[in-house]
């Protein structure tokens, strides 16, 4: 897959605003394993937090961004963040027949460390993942 045109290729982070709708999830996930291929959970957790973004947020709303950020350190290890155009913070409560609520649980287990900048106006959501297992 060739870089999005407002990438930073050579640079080790690239960047790209996706409209925030459903479908643009697929498109993040295909932008964050085209630049950390060898990080097999990259695009799993992008595809998360992008939906989080455009189901939680006002970047759901008509004409709602967001956008997702990639740097590769040369460690080996990762960052991810997507950052959405904020909105209250009310998520539902954790059921066995609600579908949702789980997804920041599987972020936890597949990163290092993971969190939240910002408020009501905007947030990001950050994760750093460790070096891919030879």
């Amino acid at each position: 897959m060739t870089p999005p045109p407002n990438s930073h290729e050579g640079t080790g982070e690239w960047h790209q605003t996706f409209p925030g709708k459903t479908e643009q999830v697929r498109a993040a996930r295909r932008f964050v394993q085209a630049h950390l291929p060898n990080h097999p959970d990259a695009d799993l957790i992008a595809s998360e937090l992008a939906t989080n973004a455009v189901e939680h947020t006002r970047t759901g709303q008509p004409g709602g961004i967001f956008t997702a950020t990639v740097k590769h350190h040369p460690d080996g290890t990762a960052y991810i963040e997507i950052a959405d155009q904020g909105g209250p913070i009310a998520f539902g409560i954790r059921t066995p027949a609600r579908e949702g609520g789980r997804g920041l649980h599987l972020v936890t287990a597949l990163t290092t460390a993971w969190g939240v900048n910002g408020d009501a106006a905007g947030r990001i959501v950050w994760v750093q993942l460790p070096p891919p297992t030879p």
